[in-house]
């Protein structure tokens, strides 16, 4: 039985916003191909295509933790579909020394589990000082898995993002 946050998910997977993305080619949620038995509520796969890099790959998965879906922020992490678990570390997109890709996709804080991000719930528990510098990037019932979507597309297409 579909429960209301997984009811306003798939809402937001038919908005317009999320399907222009999608046929883009910008970002999308993992298909059979990816997932032959889709994950249980609350856990969904999706995947954010990622700028040409040597040896790098052309999109990477994100395994999200959608729990209160709107009301809470989601978490969660890189997902690797070949071993059905987190990305190995050093098989995680790497960013220019300093930057805020480098700051937002860090493996040195909470063992990688969750992104450095005022979107992503388990990271923006411990930082109170967070609304008050990123008021526009604080999670709240208006933002929806676009706003993370288009947050991390947009950094892993950016400058910084250097491949592996």
């Amino acid at each position: 039985m579909d429960t209301p946050d997984q009811r306003l998910f798939e809402a937001d997977l038919g908005s317009a916003e999320f399907r222009a993305g999608s046929l883009k080619g910008y970002w999308g949620l993992a298909g059979a191909d990816i997932l032959p038995e889709p994950s249980a509520w609350p856990m969904r796969v999706l995947w954010i295509a990622a700028a040409p890099r040597p040896n790098a790959p052309d999109r990477y998965y994100v395994r999200r933790d959608l729990s209160n879906y709107r009301t809470v922020a989601p978490t969660g992490t890189f997902w690797d579909p070949s071993t059905k678990d987190s990305l190995e570390l050093a098989k995680r997109p790497k960013g220019r020394p300093g930057s805020r890709f480098a700051m937002v996709f860090r493996t040195d804080w909470e063992g990688g589990k969750a992104f450095y991000h005022p979107y992503d719930r388990v990271a923006a528990q411990g930082h109170a000082n967070w609304p008050r510098e990123q008021p526009s990037l604080i999670w709240d019932s208006n933002h929806t898995i676009v706003d993370c979507l288009e947050e991390f597309h947009s950094l892993l297409n950016c400058g910084d993002y250097l491949g592996l």
